[in-house]
């Protein structure tokens, strides 16, 4: 998994980009990640699995919006605060947050599987938003484009690695038998008290039943 998602990153990485989503783009990015979330995290099986893939979409979905927020406060020919840049911080702050209790939620079960997805799916969903919206470009041309591929799969088959495996099963030792203490057929008698002694009976006589 971490070989894969090496090899993408590689190709991905370039220079900063100075386009920057616009207030239609933010709203929409955001709505559809929002939908995808939602489905994600509808019960069903393996939501652990969902739940790090939503953890992971929010999360680099807010760090594409970072971007944005980053270059348009650090363009000094527009205003420091203006709609764009509190409205697209506003959407970071969300999906951050949501992205982090997506994950805590995903790591319930165990953190193979899951940290591996979030670990992939932040970085990829990412990349989509560059690649689609802010203009990047993969490196390399045709390698590029084939080393992310490769990337992609290796890493997915990491990930299916990881949730198929199982943890080996606890082996508990029998506990040995505890034997009750077998009651007594009758009660003890009662000892005297101290510094009393029982008459003897004499001779001839019969002591009381």
């Amino acid at each position: 998994t971490l070989l894969g998602l090496g090899a993408l990153l590689l190709t991905a990485s370039g220079p900063a980009p100075d386009d920057v989503l616009s207030v239609p783009e933010a709203l929409t990015v955001s709505g559809a990640t929002a939908a995808l979330i939602g489905v994600l995290s509808w019960p069903g099986a393996r939501p652990g699995l969902r739940h790090a893939t939503a953890s992971g979409v929010a999360s680099g979905v807010a760090s594409a919006l970072t971007q944005t927020v980053t270059v348009a406060v650090t363009d000094r020919s527009g205003p420091l605060l203006s709609v764009q840049v509190i409205g697209v911080a506003v959407l970071v702050a969300a999906f951050a947050t949501g992205g982090l209790l997506l994950s805590q939620t995903a790591y319930r079960g165990g953190l193979g599987a899951p940290l591996a997805v979030v670990t992939l799916a932040n970085p990829v969903a990412a990349a989509v938003i560059g690649l689609s919206l802010l203009g990047e470009r993969l490196r390399g041309g045709a390698g590029g484009a084939l080393l992310a591929l490769t990337g992609a799969v290796l890493a997915a088959w990491g990930v299916v690695q990881l949730s198929r495996a199982a943890p080996a099963p606890v082996r508990h030792e029998p506990a040995a038998p505890v034997l009750a203490d077998p009651e007594p057929d009758s009660e003890p008698e009662a000892s005297p008290p101290a510094g009393l002694v029982p008459r003897q009976p004499g001779p001839g006589h019969l002591t009381p039943l």
